[in-house]
This record gives C-alpha cells, sequence and structure tokens, in this order.
C-alpha cells in the first residue's frame, strides 16, 4: 500500500489556514455589504411608500371624516357628537397605519438574517474541521 504524503511544512500549513481563514472573512463581509444594501434599498422603499400613503391619504381621510361626520348629523346626533366620533374614527385608521409602517421599518424586520445564518454556519465548519 503505497501511501502519498503531504510534504509541505507546518509553515506551509499553517499559512494556508491563514489563506483560506482571510478568504472565507472577505466572502462573508462581500455577503453581509450585499445583503445590508438590500435592506437599506427596502427601508427606503418602504419610508416612500410610507410617505407617499400619508400625504395622498390626508385629503382623502378629511373627506370620509367629514362624509361620516354629515353622516351622522343625518341620523340624528348633535354635530359635535358627530365631530367627535369622527374624529376617533380618524384617530384609529391613523394608529393603524402607522403600525403597519413602523412594522416595515423594525430592526427584526432588517436583521440581516442571511448573513447571520451563513456566519453561524461557518463557525460550526471551524468546529467540526478542528476536532
Amino acid at each position: 500500500m503505497s501511501g502519498s504524503y503531504d510534504q509541505r511544512t507546518v509553515g506551509d500549513l499553517i499559512g494556508d489556514v491563514v489563506h483560506q481563514f482571510t478568504k472565507l472573512i472577505s466572502n462573508e463581509m462581500a455577503i453581509a455589504r450585499a445583503e445590508l444594501t438590500a435592506k437599506a434599498t427596502e427601508v427606503a422603499v418602504g419610508a416612500g411608500f410610507l410617505i407617499g400613503g400619508a400625504l395622498l391619504v390626508i385629503p382623502a381621510m378629511v373627506l370620509l371624516l367629514m362624509a361620516l361626520a354629515a353622516l351622522l348629523v343625518e341620523l340624528g346626533l348633535s354635530a359635535s357628537l358627530a365631530d367627535l366620533i369622527a374624529g376617533v374614527v380618524g384617530i384609529l385608521i391613523s394608529g393603524a397605519l402607522a403600525y403597519v409602517g413602523k412594522t416595515k421599518l423594525s430592526l427584526d424586520h432588517l436583521k440581516p438574517t442571511r448573513t447571520m445564518s451563513e456566519i453561524d454556519r461557518d463557525i460550526a465548519a471551524v468546529k467540526d474541521t478542528s476536532r
């Protein structure tokens, strides 16, 4: 049984390990950069939609709330009570919209999960090879 032996020195092997580790870190940084860029784009798009929605919804909400107040007056409520009810409805709708926008911009939603899982996988692989 003839075996082929690796004739590299310990210094060469350590050099290879350092080179591979440096390359791994470089690749992980590139992946993290790409994912963070994508997340930043998501933030910009989410903020743009939030601002656009807020600007367009204001006049529509005013008209709808005025119509609601007028309807409540026609149904027999006093004008002040009808305005109060319409205002509360407006606040509830605004709160719901703000909650959805906040959810889209939350840190959990923007976390670079793919990069984190890749790093965890690399750590596990390094631990397995060191055994």
